[in-house]
């Protein structure tokens, strides 16, 4: 046929292919071009199409069904046309080669050549189709497979009590009266705003405090080698940087120095009672020996390793071998003053979470559409309310910090979706557990500064018992879990297969028809290597027993580590959407622990307040002080305790390394050492 009649045919061949691929739900192009292909190449051979004039397409039957399977839009009406030219006598034969060109050798050779680039090419041709038949036998057959390795394990999971289906996470309608966010200004602050809508009222932004005093030098700090001679009558104190019982001195210097003080929860202000100014205090003098000069950071930790000093702390290089130690105070007094101001969006609050339920409106039904928490809000209000809290303990006011801190903890079910705790994202979990810890920080300042009471040691015991953070920080690796197999479902599967639409009109069938999906079974397979990976660490965590199974964790963290390495095909998925999920679980376990032995302190204290002294042991605390006391979440083994020689006590946990290091403070969860009570 004629050039733009094969054209037209070719098009509508296609059309026709994609009209009959909507009607039945299965599609037809891949069978058309093979089909076609192939007649293309059995015809070529009965016309003879390599005797004619009709440039590169008159080849070999084989190289056409090549060419045609690689290039059919282009290579099919060609064909098409050249067939007619040939069946209506149009098309030129080839000349015959001639006598001389025997005896012509430069063009001998350059016909020669010609043949070997020629056979080269169609080799080439047939090769690339060869590969791409063993891509598409290979697509086909991680179709079947991934598909059935999938049913599988997810049948496995959804038999132990699992769900796949996020319409299931979806959390129901609650009446508004019986709602958090439905309480005035609660949904204002603390849902954050889709899109590029302008928030009418930061509470974040007036929340924050910014009249810290200027930076105070504390102690002026000169490096000296071992043995030099110091004339000890101009210094407060000679140490040494290598010995431990210096680095615990020099810290008790600070302490003396600023007085009853506690690092705000805020991580930038040092609250005291009495404010100081460079105008009211003699800075320090410390002789420091050291083999060799300690970096900024070294001297940052060797005076504040923990928050029983003023902090954060500043050093500055102050000469050649001499330091600066500073920091910025802040009044417990005037924060409170300043802080005063937001009583009666305080009071809206705690009206507010006396509700049973913590639901927020929006789209749940597309996972990166629903609504999720202004956590910059959640954040700054906890802090402030932290805050205040400390100040009234530095001020010996615990009855006026007991509140302050119960609203921080009532602050939590917002977090946790109260009471069903879906659908819980993996950053709302984590804000929730740095939130806890932040509460227990206060609560470990006021006993540091000995402000508790029986009556608010009785309240904070009761809400400390209630706390069990491992449900959410589960609930949201399986909320990952439905996230990664919904999104990729809809948003890649879904555009790359047909799908059946009942009731649908033809129309709407073709506007529904997609391009084959070769990779679906690639895909299937990623699903699964990221839902594996994240069941590791779910399957880590008990929260009946609430314990962490290290074994477990580890696996995940040997498999995520190897992400780095060996990533295409089946796991490039998981390299994108699974994030390191051992440091979260470190870091809930870290905060679960410090909830767990504040628990066991509120009891201690009580008991010493009864009988003045600590007990030899955490049993005779039971049942009086403490109904039930709490494991060890490593491991599930009882929590360290043992009385020292002062008549104090160390209470620890046994740190992420799984072994007792005899209770050596660690001041992070990363760091080495156990998980020590301060």
């Amino acid at each position: 046929m004629r050039a733009w009649l094969a054209v037209l045919f070719t098009i509508g061949l296609l059309a026709a292919c994609y009209v009959i691929s909507a009607l039945i739900y299965f599609d037809l192009t891949w069978i058309l071009i093979w089909i076609t292909s192939l007649w293309a190449g059995i015809d070529s051979s009965k016309i003879e199409l390599n005797r004619y004039k009709l440039g590169s397409i008159a080849c070999r039957p084989v190289v056409l069904f090549c060419l045609c399977a690689l290039l059919w839009i282009f290579i099919f009406p060609w064909y098409l046309w050249a067939r007619y030219k040939i069946k209506n006598g149009t098309a030129d034969l080839k000349a015959e080669a001639t006598s001389g060109l025997e005896q012509r050798p430069i063009r001998r050779f350059f016909h020669r050549l010609s043949q070997i680039a020629q056979r080269a090419t169609e080799w080439g041709l047939i090769g690339l189709v060869g590969l791409k038949i063993i891509f598409l036998l290979f697509c086909l057959e991680e179709c079947w497979r991934g598909q059935r390795v999938w049913d599988n394990y997810r049948h496995e999971l959804e038999a132990k009590g699992e769900t796949f289906d996020w319409d299931a996470l979806i959390p129901p309608r609650v009446p508004d009266a019986q709602n958090i966010f439905s309480a005035p200004k609660m949904s204002e602050w603390f849902i954050k705003p889709s899109g590029k809508i302008i928030i009418a009222e930061d509470l974040a932004k007036r929340l924050n405090y910014t009249n810290t005093t200027p930076e105070v030098v504390m102690a002026e700090v000169t490096i000296e080698p071992p043995g030099a001679h110091l004339d000890s009558g101009k210094a407060d104190a000679s140490l040494r940087f290598d010995d431990p019982k210096s680095s615990q001195r020099a810290r008790d210097l600070i302490q003396n120095f600023a007085g009853p003080c506690a690092l705000g929860a805020r991580g930038t202000d040092t609250l005291v009672v009495q404010p100081l100014s460079s105008n009211q205090i003699k800075p320090l003098r410390i002789y420091l020996e050291a083999d060799k000069k300690p970096t900024v950071r070294e001297l940052i930790v060797f005076f504040s390793n923990n928050n029983s000093v003023p902090g954060p702390l500043t050093v500055r290089l102050n000469g050649t071998n001499s330091f600066r130690v500073l920091t910025s105070f802040c009044s417990a007094s005037d924060y409170l003053e300043w802080s005063d101001q937001f009583r009666g969006d305080f009071g809206l609050m705690r009206e507010a979470v006396k509700r049973p339920y913590a639901r927020m409106d929006g789209d749940y039904h597309y996972p990166p559409m629903m609504p999720i928490p202004n956590f910059a809000a959640v954040r700054a209000v906890t802090q402030t309310l932290a805050q205040r809290a400390q100040c009234y303990l530095l001020l010996g006011q615990p009855e006026k910090a007991l509140p302050e801190l119960t609203l921080v903890r009532d602050l939590c079910r917002m977090l946790e979706g109260a009471p069903t705790g879906k659908p819980m994202t993996m950053v709302a979990a984590m804000i929730n557990v740095a939130v806890t810890g932040l509460y227990t920080d206060a609560i470990a300042d006021g006993f540091r500064l000995h402000a508790w009471q029986g009556p608010q040691l009785i309240a904070l015991q009761n809400q400390l018992e209630q706390i069990n953070l491992a449900p959410f920080v589960m609930e949201s690796i399986h909320g990952e879990q439905v996230t990664v197999w919904y999104l990729t479902q809809t948003e890649i599967l879904s555009r790359l297969e047909i799908r059946r639409v009942p009731n649908a009109t033809l129309r709407q069938k073709i506007g529904n028809l997609r391009p084959p999906n070769i990779l679906k079974g690639i895909f299937d397979l990623n699903v699964v290597t990221v839902v594996q990976m994240e069941q590791k660490i779910i399957d880590g965590i008990d929260p009946v027993q609430k314990i962490v199974l290290l074994p477990k964790i580890a696996e995940f963290q040997r498999e995520a580590d190897a992400l780095d390495h060996h990533v295409f095909p089946y796991k490039f998925l998981a390299a994108i959407f699974v994030p390191n999920f051992a440091k979260g679980v470190q870091t809930f376990a870290f905060d679960q622990t410090k909830a767990d032995e504040a628990q066991v302190v509120c009891a201690l204290e009580r008991h010493r307040l009864a009988q003045d002294k600590y007990p030899e042991t955490l049993d005779e605390l039971a049942p009086q002080f403490i109904g039930k006391l709490p494991h060890d979440i490593i491991g599930g083994q009882p929590l360290k305790y043992r009385r020292t020689t002062d008549g104090q006590f160390v209470l620890y946990s046994i740190d992420w390394n799984g072994t007792d290091d005899g209770g050596q403070y660690c001041s992070y969860p990363y760091d080495k050492g156990d998980w020590v009570w301060q």
